[in-house]
């Protein structure tokens, strides 16, 4: 009888991680605009564009955007994160 259950309960679906991350992208967008966030976007013809194009490395093309800073040991951060 213990078998049995176990059997059932590893027959059982998971959780649906895919399914939880679609949803909470979406809330993510929904809630993004009326709080005043900003989305930025840096596809290959913006990082083409900027000063030095394919000779730059992406930390220093990422710090050309708003809120992006050099940590102290090299690292970059995020609004002081």
């Amino acid at each position: 009888m213990c078998a049995t259950a176990a059997l059932a309960a590893c027959a059982a679906p998971g959780p649906d991680y895919a399914g939880a991350a679609a949803r909470l992208d979406q809330a993510r967008e929904e809630i993004a605009p009326p709080l005043g966030a900003t989305t930025y976007t840096l596809d290959s013809g913006g990082l083409l564009d900027q000063p030095g194009d394919e000779n730059r490395s992406l930390p220093q093309s990422l710090r050309q955007l708003p809120g992006v800073t050099l940590g102290p040991s090299g690292e970059l951060r995020v609004r002081g994160q």
